[in-house]
């Protein structure tokens, strides 16, 4: 009787074992595709397109109401230079020395727009525009 015991109780232990080796592998992959979700938040063209709506945003909202935004960028940039280089996410090669809130937008957003919009050229269709109708031919 006493092995049916203990091999009852081997079974509990491989059990609460196989359980926990589970609920390990749920949290692994839950942390990949959360650091997947983070990772694309951190590439180059993602960043382009938040800096530009940042941009956009600083022209009719104080820029202290935006500050959590700034810093946010300023993480995911961060995180863009080390996976990808300066170059590649619009940043400058020399860091950010500044605190300030001015410097930060600066330094993670405006200067990289404005740096992007001289290289590219800023590119209007009037057919993109919401509600409006095309040009006439001529």
């Amino acid at each position: 009787m006493n092995t049916n015991r203990e091999s009852g109780s081997g079974g509990r232990a491989a059990a609460q074992w196989v359980l926990m080796m589970a609920a390990g592998g749920a949290l692994v992959l839950a942390l990949a595709a959360s650091s997947r979700a983070q990772n694309a938040d951190s590439q180059p063209a993602a960043l382009s397109k938040q800096r530009a709506a940042l941009y956009l945003a600083a022209t009719h909202t104080p820029l202290t109401d935006l500050e959590n935004d700034v810093n946010h960028l300023a993480l995911r940039s961060e995180s863009c230079r080390i996976e990808n280089g300066a170059q590649a996410c619009g940043l400058p090669d020399k860091p950010l020395e500044s605190s300030k809130l001015e410097d930060r937008y600066a330094y993670y957003v405006r200067q990289p727009v404005e740096a992007h919009s001289k290289v590219q050229g800023v590119k209007i269709s009037r057919r993109n525009w919401a509600g409006a109708s095309a040009p006439p031919s001529r």
